[in-house]
């Protein structure tokens, strides 16, 4: 019966160094969720920092466990495969962010970039720039009811903080870290225009378009 060769004392730390990126991340996240922490620490620090470097070097430690792994797979493999996945989903995350980040992308976009609508309680955060349009985001060609607005901010994930009859706003929220969007909706005869404008000055990798499409695919295209 074959003898199967000890586990290195290192294997286990390299996995465990392949996986700190990750829980680094969701560290910050809860930091700033539950914990009040700034941005400025717990994203641009820890995440964006620290955790992007061990996420490259968990790439390295994941290359030298399987190099370790190959001596006997049977016994080594499960932690070479567990430090492989774990590195290459911090880095292929980091990359992906990274892409959309650095294309264009407005974070004030509007579906009426020559008269676009105004928020109210938030006007002052969002004076910096015209908004601006969105691919393939356009008005609604039909005077809605405010509730059917507010309805669609909601369904778009947005908390309804204003509704008058010709006008809705709302906020979002981001999953992660917090990040938090304005949404307005402007009812006029024959049309129905919004604008959605991120409130932090870092780049949101397109988020304000997609919320602004999503926003127009749960709104009523009819009267």
């Amino acid at each position: 019966m074959p003898i199967r060769k000890p586990v290195p004392a290192v294997l286990p730390w390299l996995t465990a160094l392949a996986a700190a990126p990750l829980v680094l991340i969701v560290a910050a996240v809860a930091a700033t969720r539950f914990g009040g922490v700034d941005l400025a620490v717990s994203y641009d620090l820890l995440t964006w920092t620290v955790a992007r470097i061990l996420a490259w070097t968990g790439l390295a430690a994941a290359l030298f466990a399987c190099v370790l792994a190959l001596r006997d797979l049977k016994g080594r493999g499960l932690y070479a495969l567990a430090a492989l996945v774990l590195s290459g989903a911090a880095v292929a995350g980091f990359v992906e962010r990274q892409v959309r980040d650095a294309a264009p992308a407005p974070r004030d976009v509007t579906t009426n970039a020559a008269e676009p609508p105004a928020f109210s309680r938030v006007a002052a955060l969002h004076r910096n720039g015209a908004p601006q349009a969105c691919p393939g985001v356009e008005a609604v060609p039909t005077q809605l009811l405010a509730q059917q607005a507010a309805s669609a901010l909601v369904d778009a994930g947005f908390v309804v903080t204003r509704a008058t009859t010709f006008e809705v706003e709302g906020v979002h929220q981001g999953a992660w870290f917090g990040f938090v969007t304005d949404a307005v909706v402007r009812i006029r005869p024959g049309r129905t225009d919004f604008r959605v404008a991120a409130r932090d000055t870092r780049p949101d990798g397109g988020a304000a378009c997609r919320l602004a499409a999503r926003i127009v695919g749960e709104m009523p295209q009819g009267g």
